[in-house]
């Protein structure tokens, strides 16, 4: 009979399905009550229990709100723990869980995590939060991949657009990178980190005439250029 448990997993609800079989129960501690499914055997999705609601009470607006607040100022570790004392209700919580995990180093379980989302609900969301972390990881083909998914979903989101530029800047694409972080930037009214990204991806795709354009076309200023000839800078020195 197969059975869903959630349990904790080095203080992570992995929400693992568990397999019950007949001859397991003893009689005596049910220790051997559970065997775990074998996990090379199964997809991302079986081994989570997503929840794709984005229906919210409001205690869990009220957590989650605490837990952004905690993820702005870069409290990573403190807000993986806040989210682990509550219920997995909605996509949100499961969204905020695979992003803290790569917030705090484990991008392996994030990635599983985010692939158990899109495979679950398909939002942008997901495809969003998997393409940024496989930025992390170094593999930006597929990077780009997802995060072009994700624009597809919601091409006006400032940060899906942001993320995609720089994923194309890392991947050496300075032409699209370009495209996409000036869509970022205008939509964003002039984000200061979005135009940093733009202005490296015009330098690097144009030089310093590609600068010209820009600055003529929109309002930038000379600390703002230098500071995005820096990053184009690193970023042809491979910057991680």
């Amino acid at each position: 009979m197969l059975v869903a448990k959630a349990f904790k997993h080095l203080g992570m609800p992995m929400a693992l399905l568990l397999v019950a079989g007949c001859s397991a129960q003893t009689g005596g501690t049910g220790a051997d009550e559970f065997e775990p499914v074998d996990k090379s055997q199964a997809t991302e999705s079986e081994l989570y229990l997503i929840n794709c609601s984005e229906i919210m009470k409001p205690e869990d607006r009220v957590a989650l709100d605490a837990i952004d607040a905690m993820i702005e100022d870069r409290e990573f570790y403190a807000g993986l723990a806040r989210l682990e004392s509550v219920s997995f209700d909605t996509q949100a919580h499961w969204l905020r869980w695979a992003q803290l995990l790569g917030q705090v180093g484990q991008l392996d379980t994030s990635e599983s995590a985010f692939r158990a989302i899109v495979d679950t609900c398909d939002s942008y969301q997901a495809y969003h939060g998997l393409g940024v972390v496989l930025v992390k990881k170094g593999q930006l083909d597929a990077a780009v991949e997802a995060l072009d998914h994700a624009k597809e979903l919601a091409p006006a989101d400032i940060s899906v657009r942001n993320d995609l530029g720089y994923a194309l800047l890392r991947a050496g694409r300075y032409g699209r990178a370009a495209f996409e972080l000036r869509t970022a930037f205008e939509l964003s009214k002039g984000r200061p980190s979005i135009g940093q990204n733009m202005i490296a991806a015009y330098y690097l795709n144009g030089g310093m005439p590609g600068l010209g354009v820009l600055r003529r076309e929109l309002s930038i200023n000379d600390e703002q250029l230098q500071s995005g000839i820096r990053l184009a800078e690193k970023l042809k020195g491979g910057m991680q």
